[in-house]
């Protein structure tokens, strides 16, 4: 089993009381590991597996590790490119060293610009207890869903809820004792 995987044995779809019981637990499909998760987040195609209820705490501690370690080396690169400027030892200027050290700092601020993002994004949805995946297909999930009417007859608009949020430090705190 990988990271946060249920076995679909355990699981009998169909079953009303089962798949209510799933819901609670917000277990979800995952097509890419074909493995019920729970508290799925997403498949991260990076490790070829799924973020769910397990690993999403030690997944965002992975993703600010590589957001430092990049930022680190970006500091290093800088400082590489300004002291190569100076002359070597036979008065010419180290050139190679300058476009190697300038082309690998521009990958780690592209790097580090993408992952912060989703670092940001990811804080965000830990403070009001969304996964990545309701936000994006809460649609498909009925919990998310209210329907307002606003005349008699007319059809009503569906609008987005969010039946998990708890608060901002409630949410927090779930999401750090987690066990799975």
């Amino acid at each position: 089993m990988q990271g946060s995987e249920l076995p679909i044995s355990n699981i009998y779809e169909g079953s009303p009381s089962v798949e209510s019981s799933l819901l609670l637990q917000r277990v979800r499909y995952c097509k890419y590991c074909h493995a019920h998760v729970k508290g799925f987040d997403h498949h991260c195609p990076a490790f070829g597996n799924c973020i769910g209820q397990n690993n999403h705490f030690l997944f965002m501690i992975l993703l600010a590790g590589f957001i430092i370690a990049e930022s680190c080396y970006i500091l290093s690169a800088s400082q590489i490119t300004t002291a190569s400027r100076t002359l070597d030892s036979d008065g010419q200027k180290v050139v190679w060293t300058v476009a190697l050290a300038t082309s690998t700092m521009v990958f780690s601020i592209l790097q580090v610009l993408w992952q912060a993002a989703f670092l940001a994004w990811h804080i965000y949805c830990v403070c009001f207890n969304i996964r990545t995946d309701e936000w994006m297909h809460w649609k498909k999930y009925p919990e998310f869903q209210h329907i307002t009417h606003s005349q008699l007859g007319e059809t009503g608009t569906t609008r987005y809820r969010n039946p998990y949020d708890k608060g901002i430090w409630q949410n927090l705190k779930e999401f750090i004792e987690a066990k799975g």
